[in-house]
């Protein structure tokens, strides 16, 4: 009885030790597999941000052989243009290491800027009030998750009241080179997420993640329409004389804009409480700065309806933009391509050209652009561009399972709803950076080096399929 004893205490000892033994090598594999993945993400970012770097070296090699091709007259450069076109705007996927890696790009210019509520100018400030609630009660129209109009001025509201009564927050205020001495309630946000943080009860979790609601429908973050993060400025330091350090485009900084990057919040989108009003200059007057306005080529149809009440640009007009940018191109606007060498997005299907604004005054092609009164086509022009210098790099890297390496081709739908609920490790980053011409050309600066995020990000599409 003594043996069977001692036997039934080693069996359960070394049951103990070999349980605790898998446990910890289970545990050893996956954070192997976390650092295996951090590594490719960051050698993703890296590539991305080369990639960044030469599409704003084509641009601008495009504009100058079209200004040599005009003459060199005034206005024949279109000057730079992003769109969904580009090649940073389409989603790649890729395996590294038997580990499937996605990108997936958002110019930060394509978002309605929060900031534009902060414009000392009381009437701009009220109109971007009203845009701030239009684009929150757009963004997740059709959802299960949508927001009616009553709590996207709640929202809105919230969101206003944070910023300028910073110091009666929940959330320390953090010193910041933007800080003007002679309003220290003015406190402007690093990050959306700072909202969820200091009200939850008005911005639950799941505002600031992409999720699919009880219908199976994608409901987007908020973060996919609205940004702190495109009207920046570089410090310059006192005395210094760089063209580039103030304005971030070359230029040699204007009044105001020295105002703005001294700490001062005017009109000035560089101020950092800037308001997406500055004139636009379409054609060759636009330069690649990041100055609030909002791309014409690549922002949300629920941005788009949201900058002007219905009554006064009526949403077919923006049902035309989009139809217009969802256009293939004339056949004579097209490079031949061998059909074995045409380019294939993330599902392996022929990519097919589309057209773009290459100007403001592209709108002017519209049927409905003559509708329009001049008055307020006037004031789009000064919140609408078409290139973009702030961009939201997400990449997700994912370690399957055998189950799910067949060769069989998926739906978008099949694919995305398993990369974000499949079993198996996931790691999901967001980096932000600012594309900009400095004093020795473009350069790619940092704003959010590294995020983690708790969820996989959905493509933002003009026309969603059916079942997405």
């Amino acid at each position: 009885m003594l043996s069977l004893l001692v036997l039934f205490v080693l069996i359960l000892i070394v049951s103990q030790i070999s349980y605790s033994t898998k446990t910890d090598e289970r545990v050893t594999r996956n954070e192997e597999t976390l650092t295996a993945m951090d590594q490719a993400i960051e050698s993703v970012l890296l590539q991305v941000y080369d990639d960044l770097l030469a599409d704003a070296e084509a641009d601008s090699g495009a504009g100058a052989a079209a200004g040599l091709a005009a003459g060199g007259g005034a206005g024949a450069s279109q000057g730079p243009t992003d769109s969904h076109e580009d090649e940073w705007a389409r989603p790649q996927r890729t395996e590294m290491n038997e580990l499937q890696v996605r990108v997936l790009i958002q110019d930060e210019d394509g978002k309605f800027n929060v900031l534009s509520i902060l414009t000392q100018d009381e009437v701009q400030a009220e109109k971007s009030f009203e845009r701030l609630v239009r684009v929150i009660e757009n963004a997740r129209k059709g959802t299960e998750a949508e927001i009616d109009g009553v709590d996207a001025r709640r929202m809105a509201t919230a969101i206003q009241e944070y910023v300028k009564r910073r110091r009666d927050q929940v959330l320390p205020k953090p010193e910041q080179l933007s800080d003007d001495e002679s309003d220290e309630d003015l406190g402007l946000p690093l990050t959306l997420r700072e909202f969820r943080a200091a009200m939850p009860d008005l911005f639950p979790g799941h505002d600031f993640r992409d999720f699919r609601d009880e219908e199976d429908r994608v409901v987007h973050s908020l973060a996919s329409f609205l940004t702190v993060h495109s009207s920046l400025a570089s410090q310059a330091e006192p005395g210094a004389n760089d063209p580039g350090s103030n304005t971030g485009n070359g230029n040699p900084p204007a009044e105001e804009e020295q105002a703005g990057a001294s700490g001062e919040t005017g009109d000035s989108p560089q101020g950092g409480a800037a308001a997406p009003q500055i004139p636009g200059q379409g054609g060759s007057g636009e330069t690649p700065a990041a100055d609030g306005r909002i791309n014409l080529n690549t922002a949300p149809i629920a941005v788009l309806e949201a900058l002007f009440d219905d009554r006064d640009v009526p949403d077919r007009f923006w049902d035309e933009v989009l139809e217009y940018r969802n256009d293939p191109q004339e056949e004579e606007d097209q490079q031949e391509i061998d059909e074995e060498e045409a380019p294939l997005d993330e599902f392996g299907e022929a990519i097919v050209p589309k057209k773009i604004f290459s100007s403001f005054d592209d709108l002017s092609q519209l049927d409905t652009w003559i509708q329009i009164e001049p008055g307020y086509r006037a004031e789009m022009r000064g919140l609408l561009k078409t290139h973009s210098s702030v961009f939201s790099i997400y990449v997700t890297a994912r370690k399957a399972t055998g189950e799910e390496r067949g060769p069989e081709r998926k739906r978008r739908a099949e694919v995305e709803r398993e990369e974000a609920e499949g079993p198996g490790l996931l790691r999901s980053v967001r980096s932000i950076v600012w594309r900009r011409q400095g004093p020795k050309g473009v350069e790619i600066v940092p704003i959010v080096r590294w995020e983690v995020l708790d969820y996989v990000p959905y493509e933002v599409l003009d026309n969603p399929e059916e079942g997405r």
